[in-house]
């Protein structure tokens, strides 16, 4: 009978001047293929640019040799004291070829090796020897192991292939060959009828605590609306829309991977934690076996897969990673990974790339759904299909205020509705789109039969309501407080708390965590005398802005923390206000800011208008006048809108040429690899790429673009809306090409076709300033500083 021979393809690449070294590495592979490799039916077939590549024509020679080396399973890399010669992409044809491997490390097995040997001083070319150093020193920052030798090279490279092949090829297989399958499926079975019967996290999501009913849990099913879905997609006239009143198994069959991304409060948790339940009430085992994960729990060391583990821990403790990695390559689960704008900045980075190495690693058999409000970072996610949620509609908000009564003794809809269809109230229309305030109207209607006109007084009126809570929902007296104290004192320790957690803790923590933001909010307020742990205790129970999950704290709703913040800010950082909002107006993350400042706007618009307002004006006036240019070929307009469009933000626009990239459209090593020749390219780098037709297009977004998201919902007078449509083609568009406000000025309609390839940015910031306005709100702003200055020196005097 015929034997299945497993073949290993080891490339070896290295600069010239280890030729020896290169001859000894096919002679240590020649002998194992004699030795080691026919009783483990495996076979090594190594791969040099000398033997296996052949004369061909590409976009540059280096890319040519990558085309035709392929795939391969495993890359030795060695050096001396050349580097190489600078290719389209690198420094080196090595390095380039060390980070194509790098980048498929998932997959491939990387080994380097360092000759360390004297040298001739007349042989020594500083220049490439200070190169090697430099790669060399940046390896262990990239987890790369190396070895050195001296003139031992064939020994010290036969140990570590023998190792390599021995662990990876030969023990592996034995240690789970004959009952691997038998094992991976019977897992299967017994995790598929825990999850569909005894799951813990089914019980914990089937129930809420709604901020519309304090000191009240609820059947989700009992006060879910459903909301509809819809495909993020500019170009087309007829959104894709689904309705997720039941589990959308055709869209997420369609899609396989699905973010859904939205703004606060407008219901991501909810849709996603219902269509868990949803799943699991109508036995759907066909479809999907469900893991939910809590993205804000995650940091460099709690890992997808140990909280996986962690969660099938009543089944069994034997789910190592290597298991559940083979498990999940079988198909048919379906990670619902929710939160990613909650991950807290200083993990951000590693939870990023855990999550990616995840969803790689257990393949395209499965289905993933990611919810978050809009960041630049969702980029890393380009091979995901993007849905927002559609804003409700009146009908759907009175019928999200009708199912709220579930807990009271008489229709605090009716009266609410009644109100509202007064039409004193239009101003408020807006909030009526978006399912946490209408929960916040719910709740602050009962404590106070009066609408806030106001988004800040939606919060200020629903924090008197819980911490008055017993008194408007039994009838008595206000309970009395464990901390001891009284509703502007615990509004002061609140608001610390609310902007510690903001600019560091998270939204999630441990109880020693809290109980220490508490203790420094204690020194910092001085005058007040209280238990921490009795705070504590009243955030739970008495004031319930805080909830539980197992062992951890968290806030009952993110925006909460974001207004306690915003009220900080605005109330006791006087001294410091202009320090604090200017360090975010420049800050990279200013993304995790901008709820906070949408509700700072209102709480102290002086402070915004003077200190973020004032600020990005008068930088996009210096920007516009230093950029603008007279010509005869372009209308004024095209200029304006590049300038527009151009300022806070870096853009290239290259072809898209498939034949370039070894990775599955839209994988995610598709676009690391974009990002690095931007970088290589146009010497920045792309917190955004999107492949559009036939186009790629990278950006980098400053936080001045970001900000002006704000400005532009609050005062759209000082804004142009641009149109994107799809785009026609640029006749000798480089791979790369760094747009600035002359690219393409030679006519008028390829300045146009520019124009409209750089309007493709994400739905936010699709707006920009008109001069003139800018200038005349910057007027207008001075005038009233102006008349506040003179005022204040006015009661100085008094």
């Amino acid at each position: 009978m015929a034997k299945t021979i497993q073949q290993i393809r080891i490339f070896i690449s290295s600069p010239s001047d280890v030729k020896n070294e290169r001859e000894s590495a096919q002679r240590v592979i020649e002998e194992l293929n004699r030795t080691l490799c026919p009783p483990n039916d495996l076979s090594l077939f190594p791969l040099t640019w000398e033997k296996n590549t052949y004369p061909a024509v590409g976009e540059y020679s280096q890319e040519v040799i990558n085309q035709q080396v392929g795939e391969y399973d495993i890359f030795v890399g060695i050096m001396a004291n050349r580097f190489g010669t600078k290719t389209y992409s690198a420094d080196s044809g090595t390095e380039e070829e060390f980070n194509i491997a790098y980048r498929n490390r998932k997959n491939t097995h990387i080994m380097f090796f360092f000759k360390d040997a004297p040298i001739l001083p007349s042989k020594v070319d500083t220049n490439q020897l200070n190169k090697v150093s430099k790669f060399k020193k940046k390896l262990p920052n990239k987890g790369v192991y190396y070895k050195e030798f001296t003139d031992n090279f064939e020994r010290v490279f036969r140990e570590c292939l023998t190792q390599c092949i021995n662990q990876n090829y030969i023990q592996k297989d034995v240690k789970l060959s004959n009952d691997k399958p038998k094992r991976i499926e019977q897992f299967k079975i017994e995790i598929e009828r825990y999850l569909f019967s005894q799951n813990p996290t089914y019980k914990k999501y089937s129930f809420v605590n709604a901020l519309a009913l304090p000191n009240s849990q609820f059947k989700l099913k009992d006060v879910y609306i459903a909301q509809t879905l819809e495909k993020d997609n500019r170009f087309e006239k007829e959104k894709d829309t689904t309705k997720i009143d039941q589990l959308p198994v055709e869209l997420i069959k369609k899609y396989k991977k699905i973010l859904i991304k939205d703004t606060a409060g407008m219901g991501k948790s909810t849709i996603m934690k219902y269509m868990y339940i949803n799943l699991i009430d109508n036995n759907f085992k066909d479809f999907g076996i469900p893991i939910y994960i809590e993205l804000n729990r995650l940091n460099k060391d709690y890992t997808i897969l140990k909280k996986i583990q962690e969660e099938l821990n009543p089944i069994s403790n034997k789910f190592d990673n290597d298991l559940l990695l083979h498990l999940f390559k079988t198909g048919s689960f379906i990670f619902f990974l929710d939160g990613y704008d909650e991950i807290s900045i200083a993990a951000r980075d590693e939870v990023t790339k855990d999550i990616q190495n995840f969803i790689n690693n257990a393949g395209s058999n499965n289905y993933y759904i990611l919810t978050s409000r809009p960041e630049e970072r969702l980029a890393s996610f380009g091979d995901f299909q993007s849905f927002n949620i559609k804003p409700l509609i009146k009908k759907e908000a009175y019928e999200l205020l009708e199912k709220y009564d579930i807990s009271s003794q008489k229709c605090v809809s009716a009266e609410i509705i009644k109100e509202l269809n007064t039409g004193k109230y239009n101003s408020i229309n807006e909030y009526l789109k978006n399912p946490l305030l209408v929960s916040l109207l719910y709740c602050a209607y009962q404590y106070k039969a009066e609408i806030p006109l106001q988004k800040h007084e939606f919060y200020k009126q629903v924090y008197n309501a819980l911490y008055d809570a017993h008194k408007y929902a039994q009838g008595q007296e206000p309970h009395e407080k464990r901390s001891g104290l009284e509703i502007d004192n615990f509004n002061r320790v609140l608001r610390f708390v609310g902007f510690n957690c903001l600019k560091s803790i998270g939204v999630r923590f441990d109880e020693d965590t809290i109980l220490r933001s508490i203790r420094i909010a204690k020194d910092f307020c001085g005058d007040l005398n209280f238990s921490e742990s009795n705070f504590l205790k009243d955030l739970l129970t008495s004031v319930p802005l805080f909830c539980t999950d197992g062992t951890e704290y968290k806030w009952a709703h993110k925006s909460l923390m974001e207004y306690f913040a915003a009220l900080f800010i605005a109330n006791d950082l006087k001294k410091k206000q202009e320090d604090i909002l200017k360090s975010i107006l420049i800050s990279e993350d200013a993304t995790k800011y901008l709820n906070m400042l949408d509700l700072y706007y209102d709480i102290d618009n002086y402070g915004f208008i003077k200190y973020i307002e004032l600020p990005l004006l008068l930088e996009y006036k210096k920007y516009y006048e230093e950029n603008y240019f007279e010509s005869s070929r372009i209308d004024k307009k095209y200029i304006e809108e590049r300038i527009g469009i151009l300022y806070a933000q870096t853009i290239c626009v290259g072809l898209f040429d498939r034949s370039l990239f070894h990775h599955d459209l839209y994988n995610n090593d598709l676009f690391e690899d974009i990002r690095e020749r931007i970088k290589n390219k146009c010497d920045f780098f792309a917190n955004s790429v999107i492949i559009i037709s036939t186009y790629v297009i990278g950006r980098s977004i400053q936080p001045q673009k970001v900000l002006l998201s704000i400005l532009s919902k609050k005062k759209d007078q000082l804004f142009e809306h641009v149109e994107s449509q799809k785009p026609n083609k640029v006749e000798g568009m480089d791979m790369f090409t760094k747009i600035d406000i002359h690219t393409g000025e030679e006519d008028e309609n390829t300045y146009k076709i520019i124009n409209n390839l750089i309007k493709f940015p994400p739905k936010q910031y699709s707006t920009y300033l008109k001069y003139q306005e800018c200038c005349n709100e910057i007027n207008r702003i001075n005038n009233i500083i102006k008349r506040n200055e003179d005022t204040l020196a006015l009661l100085e005097g008094l």
